[in-house]
């Protein structure tokens, strides 16, 4: 993006001195910001009114901020930027404690952090790129009622509706995921598949990061931009748009049924299905990008593909609606053939810590790479066009 990459460094400044300075004007910014959710994208869980922002000074505000979002409290929010594999950034590494609530258990050394001070010029490209990962790193934890903290009685959220108990961070998959396009039979008789909140959290960051553009708080109108473009890009991964790749209405209505009657077999044998997938088709890409640029190939298809701007313009307008009819129903459709070619690949069995085995099906990974390339071009697009509609 040109008119990104030309952009001027930005200042870096604390989140305490742009809150204190704006509350006045973000009181009813945000007041309005939750009326238009309530009325769009969540109507299950409306903002209580004892948590409406209502200002603070400089020893509260911060809270008061975070739980008007509905976010956990107790996520660093620290000062630093993420650099790419094999290019190091100048400055002192960060401290894993303050970029994520779980520290090294969350960033496994997969991720480096350089810290940044207060005052400090940096470029706009890195703070949108560090900010795209933040929402992993604690921002939806743990807020639902029945998930152990205090907040999460407080929030309105309810029980939380899905996602795999065993894993740690498992109490923030209603907001990554979203489930738009199962059949109407399927929500008839899973009605708790409709209880995810991505629309909302986009909705509560463009906003935010629009109103920090607009009154010269440029460093939070791009850190803001990507906490909300991490929901839009986790919607294009085939595993946060589909429940179950390659099974029927039928047999998805008969794994919940017989769950319902307590023979909770197949539906535990489903979970660790999907689950063994979405990890593993999200580790190989990873690997695979890491090694592109610890290896300076940047001819590498994945890294060219979502560079490719050709098709920006085919999708239309980005709007609110554009992450449910065209980013969630693309990775919808293209969940059957990535599922197909994981099994195909035998990539379960042919992948592991960063290696390819002699368990491998060559061909068929070539196939799965060229269908992970190919939808690269299109997670390019839509990245570029949701960044485009902030900055304006």
């Amino acid at each position: 993006m040109p008119e990104l990459v030309s952009t001027p460094k930005v200042k870096v400044e604390s989140l305490e001195d742009f809150l204190l300075k704006e509350q006045d004007k973000l009181i009813p910014l945000m007041r309005d910001m939750e009326k238009e959710a309530n009325l769009n994208y969540d109507k299950h869980a409306p903002l209580p009114k004892e948590l409406v922002f209502k200002g603070g000074d400089r020893k509260t505000i911060r809270n008061h901020f975070l739980r008007a979002l509905r976010l956990n409290t107790g996520t660093p929010l620290g000062y630093f930027l993420q650099n790419l594999p094999g290019y190091p950034l100048p400055g002192k590494k960060s401290n894993p404690m303050t970029v994520s609530i779980y520290g090294e258990k969350d960033l496994k050394q997969d991720y480096e952090f350089y810290d940044i001070r207060i005052g400090e010029l940096v470029s706009p490209i890195e703070v949108l790129a560090t900010a795209g990962d933040e929402p992993d790193f604690g921002l939806d934890l743990n807020l639902f009622e029945d998930n152990g903290e205090s907040f999460g009685k407080d929030y309105g959220f309810g029980i939380q509706s899905f996602g795999d108990s065993r894993i740690y961070y498992a109490t923030q998959v209603p907001f990554h995921i979203g489930y738009y396009h199962e059949s109407p039979i399927i929500f008839a008789a899973a009605g708790f598949l409709t209880r995810t909140y991505p629309q909302y959290r986009v909705h509560q960051f463009m906003t935010l990061s629009r109103y920090a553009f607009q009154t010269g708080h440029t460093y939070w109108g791009y850190r803001f931009l990507g906490w909300g473009m991490h929901y839009v890009v986790d919607l294009t991964q085939p595993y946060h748009s589909r429940v179950l790749p390659n099974f029927g209405t039928i047999s998805m209505l008969w794994i919940n049924l017989k769950a319902i009657f307590g023979f909770e077999n197949a539906k535990n044998e489903a979970i660790d299905r999907i689950a063994n997938r979405h990890t593993t088709i999200e580790k190989y890409h990873f690997s695979t990008l890491r090694n592109a640029y610890r290896n300076k190939v940047l001819t590498h298809p994945f890294i060219q593909s979502v560079k490719q701007t050709d098709l920006d313009n085919n999708y239309g307008k980005y709007d609110n609606s554009y992450i449910v009819n065209v980013v969630s129903k693309q990775s919808y459709d293209i969940s059957d053939r990535i599922d197909t070619l994981i099994d195909e690949s035998n990539l379960l069995k042919g992948f592991s810590e960063d290696k390819l085995l002699p368990e491998i099906n060559q061909k068929s990974l070539e196939d799965l790479n060229s269908t992970i390339t190919d939808h690269m071009k299109s997670v390019g697009s839509h990245i570029r066009n949701y960044v485009r509609t902030g900055m304006k």
